[in-house]
């Protein structure tokens, strides 16, 4: 029997899950990603308490790509990646079988959360294909990033102050004093994601 896991009730059995990468570059197609983090969230975006987490390092099939400087940011031994880290059809695998034991019903999915969702969205199509994604995932991705440029043009319209006037993940968890340790780190940077959208979705109420 299919499980419907307690969420969002508009969502109608889909499952919100918030979604990073970290990656060898920032060309989608020609770096790679090399750890992703679903994180799945409850009705309050919080990690749901009856799902796992998919949370993996990647070995890149082309190191040789890694653009200068990634490393610094992400600070993921490359050299531990090909000792260790599985491969990236493996990594495919190893989804696909994380969401078949999700178990959800039929025709339903993961809604994806991200911030900056046009940047994970290409790098998602880039790894799994599009008939993959479109299997595994909706396509009415959420992005708090884009939540964010949102409210500064509704403040705009109000007259109002612009309430944003920097949208990266770390300056705006600061702003809004939400708790961010090891950014670039995929499961931190899903976390923090999620708790900045359900800031964000209250935001001057």
């Amino acid at each position: 029997m299919s499980i419907i896991y307690e969420g969002m009730t508009h969502l109608v059995g889909n499952l919100l899950a918030a979604i990073d990468f970290e990656t060898t570059g920032r060309r989608p197609g020609f770096h790679e990603i090399i750890q992703v983090a679903i994180l799945p969230l409850d009705h309050n975006l919080q990690k749901h308490p009856d799902v796992p987490t998919f949370y993996l390092n990647i070995r890149p099939d082309f190191p040789e790509r890694c653009e200068k400087g990634a490393g610094f940011v992400h600070g993921i031994d490359m050299d531990l990646l090909q000792l260790h880290a599985p491969s990236q059809e493996r990594a495919v695998d190893l989804l696909c079988e994380w969401f078949n034991a999700l178990d959800l019903p039929q025709n339903r999915v993961m809604v994806p959360l991200a911030h900056n969702w046009p940047f994970e969205s290409a790098f998602l199509k880039g790894w799994l294909g599009p008939d993959l994604v479109d299997q595994l995932f909706h396509s009415h991705g959420r992005d708090s990033m884009g939540l964010a440029a949102s409210l500064n043009d509704r403040a705009f319209f109000l007259g109002e102050d612009i309430p944003f006037p920097k949208l990266s993940l770390i300056v705006l968890c600061k702003q809004l004093g939400i708790l961010y340790e090891k950014a670039h780190d995929a499961l931190a940077d899903c976390q923090a994601t999620a708790e900045l959208y359900k800031r964000l979705l209250t935001y001057g109420t």
